[in-house]
């Protein structure tokens, strides 16, 4: 129809989504109810506008485009738009949020540090911050899940990135509060100006905090660069990598490009790794018998208190659960473009200027891509490594985007989350405490609202499929 119409001497109009309002546009839907608002786009094909305020955006639903924007001719296609323009305000020229023209320099000053020989290192650390707050857990305790994971992705980050910020007897301290109350304030803001980017001009009491709080940890970060560069030694954390790195090349980056990198990978790892924790979690206390063969493996791989980089390959069942979860709640559910000349997309004739937005969590959940796209199911990834990498090449699976902007921290996020919920269940159960359900909500990142766990202690060996279980 497209082409047709093309030949008559129009050009086709991209179809809009009903419901919008003047001012407005789809605002509200958006806010209200944001994955079931984009789930109800693709019904009008792969490319459909909708109005964030009176700004027009294109959102891409099909797989073929995705590639189109993403891989095959992502040149018309920058980083851009009003999620990505109002992200840098705290992202500052971050890997994640650079143009195009600065990230080749960008990525190769910051690739080696996540290079899998370097894996393992930080792995250790990752250890101590899981001993450090599971140490306290206790028999029949209920947890607000989401919020302890908050605290353990953020020590876990934070040891990572920069060992010298919390030790294990600053657990309770007001400064791991303080950082988390940071971090909470900047992802719902990042959220209000991807969305209605004309709030953050408002003298509001919201926008004085969200840069409150990018000031303290702008801060934080740079003071802590500046103690590194004084002090010289190796911490064997991720800022020691990067400014070695960093010195001992002829192209360097300054210290307000570390500060950047490190602000783009510590909100994202932050927020990611909380939420993929939390979901996993989640799932598995609905599954008896799936977490059972999860714990079953964390067990045999790992003989020490908690797991460690050498036990990744020793986990398959729980390798298909993290794949699904980032499936069915990816943390980085939309992410835009923008087009830097004219182009033709899905038979469109898309003009200079434009905002396109992509949403993983439309690809994931399309019936067309993955059967019973709503059930948790870890089988469909039977062959994790093969199946979850030719799902990104397609543009069907794409929690961390796909093509040469795909991020870096792919392995470095993965690994966290594995070997943290394999520490876990190695030892604890997780079982619902309550009855009501647990709810989704959506800012910068998917999170579940209103989940309680409550803890109970494994007993070894653990009942198989179809024989006698517990009752939770």
């Amino acid at each position: 129809m497209a082409d047709q119409t093309q030949r008559a001497g129009t050009t086709p109009q991209v179809p809009c989504a009903r419901g919008g309002v003047p001012l407005l546009g789809h605002l509200r839907q958006l806010l209200a109810d944001p994955t079931g608002f984009l789930m109800s786009l693709p019904s009008y094909g792969d490319l459909v506008e909708i109005r964030l305020g009176t700004r027009r955006t294109l959102v891409v639903c099909g797989p073929e485009l995705v590639s189109q924007v993403l891989v095959k001719d992502h040149r018309p296609f920058d980083k851009g738009g009003p999620f990505f323009e109002n992200v840098a305000e705290f992202f500052g020229n971050g890997l994640a949020t650079c143009p195009d023209a600065v990230h080749t320099r960008l990525r190769r000053l910051t690739q080696p540090v996540f290079r899998r020989e370097q894996l393992a290192g930080y792995s250790d650390l990752v250890g101590r911050e899981i001993e450090a707050v599971t140490g306290s857990w206790r028999e029949g305790q209920v947890l607000d899940v989401y919020q302890v994971m908050q605290e353990l992705a953020m020590r876990i980050t934070v040891s990572t990135m920069f060992a010298s910020w919390f030790s294990g007897s600053q657990a309770g301290s007001g400064a791991v509060r303080e950082t988390l109350g940071h971090v909470d304030t900047l992802v719902s803001g990042a959220f209000v100006r991807m969305v209605a980017p004309g709030a953050a001009r408002l003298p509001l009491p919201s926008n004085r905090r969200y840069e409150q709080a990018r000031g303290a940890l702008y801060g934080k970060i740079e003071e802590t660069v500046a103690a590194y560069r004084r002090g010289g030694q190796d911490r064997g954390d991720l800022l020691s990598r990067l400014m070695a790195h960093d010195e001992g090349s002829k192209d360097t980056l300054s210290d307000t490009e570390i500060r950047d990198q490190v602000m783009t990978m510590f909100i994202a790892g932050i927020g990611t790794t909380a939420a993929m924790l939390a979901w996993s979690l989640h799932y598995l206390s609905l599954d008896g018998d799936l977490d059972a063969e999860v714990a079953r493996e964390a067990k045999a791989a790992s003989s020490g208190p908690v797991a460690l980089h050498d036990d990744l390959t020793r986990l398959p069942t729980l390798d298909k659960a993290v794949a699904e979860t980032f499936r069915i709640r990816p943390a980085a559910w939309m992410f835009s473009r923008v087009t830097v000349t004219e182009t033709v997309l899905g038979g469109y004739r898309i003009p200079a200027g434009s905002d396109v937005l992509i949403s993983p969590y439309i690809l994931h959940h399309r019936p067309d891509l993955f059967t019973d796209p709503d059930r948790f199911d870890p089988q469909r990834w039977d062959d994790v490594s093969a199946d979850w990498a030719r799902a990104e090449r397609a543009a069907m699976m794409i929690p961390f985007g796909t093509g040469f902007r795909k991020c870096i921290g792919r392995d470095f996020s993965v690994m966290n989350i594995t070997l943290t919920l394999a520490s876990i269940l190695k030892t604890w159960k997780l079982t619902p405490a309550t009855t009501a359900p647990v709810t989704l909500q959506g800012r910068s990142i998917i999170e579940p609202r209103g989940l309680a766990l409550r803890l109970q202690r494994r007993q070894f060996p653990l009942p198989r499929q179809g024989e006698a279980v517990t009752p939770r």
